[in-house]
């Protein structure tokens, strides 16, 4: 497996690989299935032109060996806080789960931050999601708040979760 972004004639696949994510795992996220199935494809090409730009948010897919994508994560500058990117859309589909490509995808979004001046990289999980939660554990994320919000008339309660980062040429403290 490696780790990559999608390209902007990649907009078919990119919208199958989120659409199996919304299926799959349907509790795992804020949109749905049903309203991004609906989405014209001039919404999922300027999604995947976007990633290939690269200035304002990059979406890295994890590649199989057969070129089948596995995974894919969103990275996107904060527009509500200064030198932060905020992570979304985490997928990685079961075959390819408990072989560290959740870590693969977190460690890219991180450098692409990290590139772009950012401290910090933030996301959300619902809370009840355990084995996500475990993922970005294990990625460096630590849980520093909770947020509720209101999808379709249900409350959901999710934990905002939080990774340092390293700005470009700084010193590794750990390193002495």
């Amino acid at each position: 497996m490696a780790v990559r972004h999608a390209r902007a004639n990649e907009f078919d696949q990119l919208r199958e690989i989120r659409l199996a994510s919304l299926a799959m795992d349907p509790k795992a996220f804020g949109g749905t299935h049903a309203h991004e199935a609906s989405l014209q494809s001039d919404w999922w090409t300027n999604w995947a032109s976007k990633s290939e730009l690269g200035t304002s948010q990059r979406t890295f897919v994890l590649e199989a060996r057969d070129g089948s994508w596995l995974g894919l994560a969103l990275i996107r500058l904060d527009d509500e806080t200064e030198h932060a990117a905020v992570l979304n859309a985490m997928w990685v589909a079961p075959e390819a789960r408990g072989r560290r490509a959740a870590g693969m995808l977190c460690d890219s979004c991180a450098a692409w931050a990290t590139a772009h001046g950012c401290r910090e990289l933030t996301l959300t999980i619902m809370v009840g999601n355990h084995s996500a939660r475990r993922a970005y554990e294990a990625a460096d994320f630590a849980v520093c708040g909770e947020t509720t919000w209101e999808r379709d008339g249900e409350v959901l309660d999710q934990f905002v979760m939080v990774r340092s980062l390293k700005p470009e040429g700084a010193a590794d403290p750990d390193a002495a």
